[in-house]
């Protein structure tokens, strides 16, 4: 390590401390009762601190735990011995670290095995988000109970008031706090590359009024709740899952990220210029559900994406764009039962010819070349309705809805001449071999594609590059 590199780090833990101190000054002012603030931003810098920097965040948040635990106690006064109020520091900052540090080690190492997998890694994130701040209401409470810096009957009536302070500043901010801290140490995080691909950014001016609406919804649910005065009126403030949901669904993920920090700290602003601390559990709820439910709003597009790239994988030939055989016994099935009611339909086993000899004397590369090729005629030269499969290896069938054999015959004459004058794939000459058969009110797929093959087999015997048929 060089003394640039030294130098960097060094100024990049001071800007850390100085910034994990300076949340920590925020989280004081919304405090509403001792030790319980409406959200606790140093919880969610921890956290993504130690997820983006790593041990190297160790030594920087220590320092700025001791500093506010030695705050603390000027600010309440407590009146301990110096002994317990530096063994109180230490205890603080080891509880407060660890827990976090072992739920930022749990996330991203999820986030390894999950790549490019937001919606798993946003399941992972809340899930952690919920167990690591319990851990550590319990482990600092604990702490400062064993130091005499908080009295042990004060703990019943601290102790969800501290949790949900850290849950909902975790959840809030720690992924804004994730994304400027890698804009700080400048160094590529894999476990939030999904959040740049999920959606463009879009106008910033557009981003502005979709912020201001959210801002202004806020505002008035808060508003009528502090002229009522009664609780029910603060559940007001669920409206903005409204133009939360629209930012979510219309911007970044980091953009929303960004509003959520925006409106909580409006939140937590007006609860004290309105005087509405009596209603300071709802508002926290209502803080903690608008940013889970705007994170499922990410994730849940994405996971319907995934399910459809599934679906197209197991409907659909990777290489030719065919249908699958599965997607191909769904469809005979269904033709096989509009049979029954007195629809007519052909089926057209196709076989590449000497296909064998393509790969042996062209290369596999050849081979699959011929196969696209072919593959593309077909689709070019069938209806919407025909459905065109690639049943394996250089087998291909064609369902002919709604057709006679006669017009399935024409169509397979049609472009048996197209793969014959195929010169798409260099030095390869094509032809195919095809056999026909119509559906029978009393078939199965088995029993209607044996015969179709065994036309091919017909084909093939005589002479190849022909159509045969059999009913």
């Amino acid at each position: 390590m060089n003394d640039r590199t030294r130098i960097d780090r060094a100024l990049q833990g001071l800007v850390l401390c100085g910034a994990w101190l300076a949340v920590w000054g925020v989280g004081h002012l919304a405090e509403y009762t001792a030790h319980a603030s409406v959200w606790y931003p140093p919880a969610a810098l921890t956290f993504a601190a130690l997820l983006v920097i790593g041990l190297r965040a160790l030594p920087w948040l220590f320092v700025a735990n001791f500093i506010a635990t030695l705050w603390s106690v000027w600010l309440y006064e407590v009146n301990v011995d110096w002994t317990d109020i530096v063994g109180g520091g230490i205890a603080n900052a080891i509880a407060h670290i660890g827990c976090y540090g072992i739920g930022a080690a749990a996330l991203r190492r999820i986030a390894s095995r999950q790549h490019h997998s937001l919606p798993r890694i946003v399941i992972a994130f809340l899930g952690i988000a919920t167990a690591s701040s319990m851990a550590t209401t319990i482990g600092v409470i604990t702490s400062l109970v064993l130091f005499g810096l908080l009295s042990a009957d004060a703990v019943v009536d601290t102790w969800l008031a501290f949790w949900i302070g850290d849950f909902v500043a975790l959840v809030v901010l720690g992924p804004l706090f994730g994304a400027l801290l890698i804009k700080l140490v400048r160094q590529p995080a894999f476990w939030i590359e999904p959040l740049d691909t999920v959606r463009q950014d879009g106008l910033t001016g557009s981003f502005a009024v979709k912020l201001l609406v959210a801002c202004l919804v806020t505002g008035a649910a808060m508003a009528a709740a502090a002229m009522l005065g009664t609780k029910e009126s603060a559940f007001l403030i669920f409206f903005l899952l409204i133009p939360q949901m629209w930012l979510t669904h219309s911007e970044s993920p980091l953009r929303t990220a960004a509003s959520l920090g925006t409106i909580s700290f409006l939140i937590v602003v007006l609860l004290a210029v309105l005087s509405l601390a009596d209603f300071v559990f709802v508002y926290q709820f209502a803080i903690a559900i608008v940013a889970t439910t705007a994170y499922f709003g990410l994730a849940i597009p994405l996971l319907a994406s995934d399910n459809e790239k599934l679906r197209e994988q197991l409907m659909f030939d990777r290489l030719t764009g065919a249908a699958s055989r599965d997607l191909l016994l769904l469809e005979a099935n269904r033709e096989l039962a509009r049979t029954r009611r007195g629809s007519r339909s052909c089926m057209a086993v196709i076989d590449l010819d000497r296909f064998k000899r393509i790969n042996d004397r062209c290369g596999h590369a050849r081979g699959d070349q011929a196969l696209v090729a072919l593959a593309s005629i077909m689709q070019r030269h069938t209806r919407g309705t025909d459905i065109v499969s690639r049943y394996g290896g250089d087998e291909f069938v064609i369902l002919f809805p709604d057709t006679s054999p006669e017009a399935a015959l024409a169509r397979l004459e049609v472009l048996r001449e197209q793969v014959r004058n195929c010169k798409a794939v260099p030095d390869v000459g094509m032809t195919v071999s095809i056999g026909l058969s119509e559906a029978r009110p009393d078939d199965d797929f088995q029993r209607w594609f044996e015969r179709a093959d065994a036309a091919l087999l017909t084909a093939k015997r005589r002479g190849r590059d022909r159509v045969e048929r059999r009913d």
